[in-house]
């Protein structure tokens, strides 16, 4: 009776984790081909396709011993399952993060003069900034241009006359330079914002164009590295977890097995692959063959 609620305990606990390694198998899969930009593509195991290492699955005693108890089989493996998700969850934000900074740099960078950066454009002898004057950039619209070109000087009181310069422009607005006294910038600032044109934050730096190319360069570099990693991880973890996964299936099968059935051990177990959409007829005709054997097991 005792053996019987440690089976019925194993039982249990084997169908939870043997659900919990089933959905790693399956991330792991599902971010290897999100890596690989490869939708099908499913890695090897064991060095072979993976319905062939399943169709001759043999037992790994230099994995998981035989002779250790069918609870520290099941402990091994759950600690493979949890060292893998940990693992995981860590690359995964590691990539991400870096992946999210590039992206960042690179909308910086390509989007429109109300959003991208301003460092590589504004030139070196664009920029003005002593003690009692500052250069400062305006983004106007491109149907705008003519109207703040022939107002901006009234727009506060110290602007510089004639000051104005057109630096660049895309297809909607262009960038504007005009440089005024430190005194009245809240006023020209203010001035500008009622009229819809927007004063850009930009003070100029010499280092920020070789600290900013530097920046995306590294980035880039780190973010290839980790990508070539990580693909390489899915794929050998993959292996190991579907290897984990076939172990575990292996022991609930003989648990489940010895539960029905009864000892002494009489009973065979194997594997049908079903082809595609034919799942529901093959579940339908072991039942028939089999449902004698008692249970809605199938």
């Amino acid at each position: 009776m005792c053996l019987l609620h440690v089976q019925m305990a194993l039982s249990d606990t084997l169908t939870k984790h043997d659900h919990a390694i089933e959905q790693v198998v399956d991330r792991l899969l599902r971010q290897y081909r999100d890596l690989s930009k490869k939708p099908d593509i499913v890695p090897l195991v064991e060095f072979v396709e993976l319905p062939k290492y399943l169709h001759n699955f043999e037992w790994d005693e230099a994995k998981f011993s035989s002779g250790d108890t069918l609870e520290e089989i099941e402990s091994a493996v759950m600690e493979l399952v949890a060292r893998t998700e940990d693992d995981l969850k860590i690359r995964l934000n590691d990539y991400t993060t870096t992946k999210q900074a590039v992206a960042g740099i690179e909308r910086r960078n390509q989007g429109n003069l109300m959003t991208k950066s301003l460092v590589g454009i504004v030139k070196e002898d664009e920029y003005l900034e002593t003690e009692h004057m500052r250069t400062v950039f305006i983004v106007v619209p491109s149907y705008n241009l003519d109207e703040f070109l022939s107002s901006y000087e009234s727009l506060a009181a110290m602007v510089i006359p004639r000051s104005a310069k057109v630096l660049t422009s895309d297809s909607d607005y262009a960038l504007v330079s005009v440089t005024l006294f430190k005194k009245c910038e809240e006023e020209f600032k203010v001035a500008c914002r009622e009229r819809r044109f927007t004063v850009r934050d930009f003070k100029f730096k010499a280092d920020d164009i070789q600290a900013s190319e530097e920046e995306y360069a590294r980035l880039r570099t780190e973010l290839e590295d980790q990508h070539v990693n990580f693909v390489k991880w899915c794929e050998t973890i993959f292996g190991e977890a579907v290897i984990a996964q076939m172990h575990l299936k292996a022991v609930r099968s003989f648990v489940e097995s010895v539960l029905r059935y009864g000892l002494p051990v009489n009973f065979e177990v194997a594997m049908i692959l079903p082809q595609a959409k034919a799942e529901s007829r093959l579940r339908a005709a072991l039942q028939e063959m089999y449902g004698h054997l008692g249970g809605n097991w199938v």
